[in-house]
């Protein structure tokens, strides 16, 4: 009986099912889907948390982590698909969905910036965040700004008005940027990144602006993250982090040919072309630039400027006054998996000649250099896989003015990164992980160094996040790192992000950095022709380090103003001295050199001083209207010597403080025009054989751009509008106008 009971029992449960599943069947058969993953633009990331409707119904749905969404038993027809996210553009487009049919439909996000706290960023915490969200001081410089000011090839002057950054400029493409006090004629304080490509070259670790492989029109975004950042990103990120990322091909299709021509006998051209097959897609481009220089003969003490040296400051070598130019290309492929990820590969080289650059030694002028190098990449599934390398090679000696001698630069940076982040305890834990793995040859053929060197670094480095609430995080985070050039370094970061309303937030920060000294400060051996003078590096030089300490507030006010103010106090320890005499302790007092009979005195370098600086910026934003945005930023810098080498000059090379301010006005049909201006007070500097004061000055920039047609666009380019003369280093060039005017013609 009970067997007899459970056949009739499941009979009728049979039943049951089959009687539901025929309604599900026959609406699956007279009904559709529509399923997909939304990317962001740029880096090719899965979007969370994405809406997707069909407008006028009830019909949508949510992505996931992994950012796919569906949309099931949708009645055929035509619809408007909305997609909207916070901090992204809308993005609205028509499908047809047919009975017993699943349309696979992917959107690519932009970022938006209209709602001020929605602005996202990356560098912060090596994840996409809000900029009210981040744990550090971040400035974004978007697209639409980039091009604006793209004209005049000058990578480092869209950053001239940001609040905290202090940048000098030379020659036509010698800048040096910094961050909050003790800037250089060689500054590297500030980690320079392109896709995640260290910039810097190996000799000095500074950066060629005019090496790029790729025109400023390329780049979708810059990211300025200020403060010491050694725990996320190693050696030299002792005063912040600038991350440049550029287009990728399936955001800017087809062809586009840029022209533009100026004062100083500029002149500029590129040629673009982007497509895209199936999961495929690249990018080709093909460039040249050429303009006069600022830079002046300084033969026979023909000084431009009071102050200069006789002795120190005269050149032996004539600077040679032909164009600076710079020829390059590069190639990029990528390639978009259906499920998550991208992969890229790309390439490219540029040939510099003729710029001039302000060294410890003196004046250098780079007479014709190659710079090839290769990036890869993949991203997806949690994973950020990179590797790359930067070659840099003499095809011509670079000559060194001050001493007239020839000097060769020949080196291959190698890198290997792989970072893994993932959430837990239902998404309140963030944990970033990863480990690098750096290799790096330089040949000076006995022109800079006496020997060739191969030297590695290797590094481990975690962060973890945790949300305490909807209004509070707290993030640690640390790194280490050795090499054949440093011993083990451990920086570590802690900080508190606070929100007390919305829109409004506060924070505090503790970090650690370091410096690694370079190849100029550790194997430097150039002896003057005729002079008793030679120029020796240290090899017992230690790192550099910071002790930081920051407090910060962000805050949106009626979505049309943003304002920030930043606050820190800074430790400095075993700063390694610029290049002077009676200061390495192997040369008290002028030596005999090996095979030589006379007595030289060296100039070289130690470890000395101890530094307290502290400082603030302060920063807004206001939009009178949607056409019309106000800008406006201070920044105060004091510093303290505690202990310093009793023969080095211990200068910041920076003023008390700058002001910046600026108006845009942009038009619905896509015309813009900005107007900014830069109050710098006088200081003194010290660099070097370079010593003296810099005069204050005041800078008028004008940026805009018209709409020809749908196709062609114009963009004038003005620098120093005033055309005020004036340095930004002692020992560089009298910096003067200079006005371009370009033409972007999309085929």
């Amino acid at each position: 009986m009970k067997t007899a009971w459970n056949i009739r029992s499941n009979v009728r449960l049979y039943s049951l099912l089959l009687q539901l599943l025929i309604p599900i069947t026959a609406l699956a058969q007279t009904t559709g889907n529509v399923k997909g993953m939304i990317r962001h633009r740029e880096t090719r990331e899965p979007v969370p948390s994405v809406n997707v409707i069909l407008k006028g119904t009830t019909f949508g749905a949510a992505t996931d982590e992994r950012g796919e969404y569906t949309i099931s038993a949708i009645p055929p027809g035509t619809y408007t698909v909305v997609v909207s996210a916070v901090g992204h553009k809308k993005v609205e487009i028509s499908i047809s969905v047919l009975a017993g049919q699943t349309l696979t439909r992917g959107f690519d996000l932009e970022d938006e910036s209209v709602l001020l706290g929605e602005i996202m960023v990356f560098g912060a915490s090596l994840r996409r965040e809000r900029i009210t969200d981040a744990p550090a001081s971040v400035s974004v410089i978007e697209a639409k700004d980039i091009a604006r000011l793209a004209g005049a090839g000058q990578l480092p002057k869209l950053l001239e008005n940001e609040p905290g950054v202090d940048i000098v400029q030379s020659g036509l493409f010698d800048f040096n940027i910094n961050t909050r006090g003790f800037n250089s004629s060689l500054n590297r304080r500030l980690l320079i990144l392109l896709d995640g490509r260290d910039l810097g070259t190996a000799f000095l670790s500074s950066t060629e602006w005019n090496g790029l492989s790729v025109p400023i029109e390329e780049f979708g975004r810059i990211e300025l993250v200020k403060g010491p950042g050694s725990a996320l990103y190693g050696a030299n990120a002792f005063n912040g982090v600038m991350n440049v990322t550029s287009i990728p091909p399936r955001a800017q299709l087809g062809s586009r040919v840029i022209v533009g021509a100026g004062e100083k006998s500029s002149f500029r051209g590129d040629v673009r072309h982007a497509g895209v097959s199936g999961q495929w897609s690249y990018k080709v481009n093909a460039g040249y630039m050429r303009g006069k220089s600022f830079s002046v003969i300084r033969t026979n003490r023909q000084f431009e400027y009071a102050g200069l040296n006789p002795f120190l400051n005269n050149e032996l070598r004539d600077l040679n006054t032909d164009a600076v130019q710079t020829m390059y290309g590069s190639v990029r492929i990528d390639y978009d998996y259906e499920k998550r990820g991208i992969a890229t590969i790309e390439g490219g080289i540029a040939q510099v000649e003729n710029e001039t650059i302000v060294t410890g030694i003196g004046r250098v002028q780079v007479q014709k250099a190659t710079k090839p190098w290769l990036r890869i990449a993949y991203s997806g599934h949690g994973f950020n896989v990179l590797a790359w390398t930067n070659g840099r090679h003499n095809v011509e000696p670079e000559m060194s003015l001050s001493t007239g001698l020839p000097l060769e630069q020949n080196a291959q940076i190698s890198h290997a990164e792989a970072q893994y982040h993932f959430a837990a305890l239902e998404n309140k834990l963030l944990i970033v992980a990863g480990v690098s793995y750096r290799m790096l040859n330089i040949d000076t053929k006995k022109t800079l160094m006496l020997a060739t060197r191969d030297d590695n670094t290797s590094s481990l480095f975690a962060q973890a996040e945790y949300r305490v609430s909807e209004d509070l995080k707290g993030v640690v985070a640390a790194r280490w790192d050795r090499g054949s050039l440093i011993p083990n370094q451990i920086s570590p970061k802690a900080a508190v992000v606070w929100s007390p309303m919305s829109g409004h937030t506060v924070r505090a920060t503790f970090n650690q950095a370091f410096q690694s000294p370079n190849y100029s400060e550790l194997y430097l051996f150039v002896k003057h022709p005729i002079s008793a003078l030679a120029y020796i590096g240290n090899e017992s030089l230690v790192p550099e380090k910071i002790t930081g300490y920051e407090i910060g507030y962000k805050g949106v006010f009626g979505n049309s103003l943003f304002f920030s103010i930043d606050a820190y106090f800074n430790q400095l320890k075993e700063f390694v001295t610029d290049l002077g005499p009676g200061l390495n302790p192997k040369y008290p007092f002028p030596v005999i050199l090996q095979g030589e009979v006379a007595p030289r005195t060296i100039w070289s370098y130690t470890n000395a001083g101890k530094v307290n600086e502290s400082g603030y910026d302060v920063g807004l934003n206001y939009y009178l209207s949607d056409s019309w945005l106000v800008d406006a930023n201070f920044s105060y810098f004091t510093f303290e010597v505690v202990e310093r080498h009793p023969n080095d000059i211990l200068l910041p090379n920076s003023p008390k403080y700058r002001i910046n301010g600026g108006l845009t006005y942009t038009h619905t049909d896509g015309h813009d025009i900005a107007v900014k201006v830069k109050y710098v007070p006088g200081f003194d500097w010290a660099a070097g054989i370079y010593r003296g004061p810099i005069p204050a000055y005041t800078l008028v920039n004008l940026g805009g751009s018209y709409r020809v047609t749908s196709s062609t666009t114009l963009n004038l380019s003005v620098s120093n509008v005033l055309d005020r003369k004036h340095y930004q280093i002692f020992g560089g060039s009298i910096l003067g106008r200079r006005a371009t005017l370009t033409a972007s013609m999309s085929l």
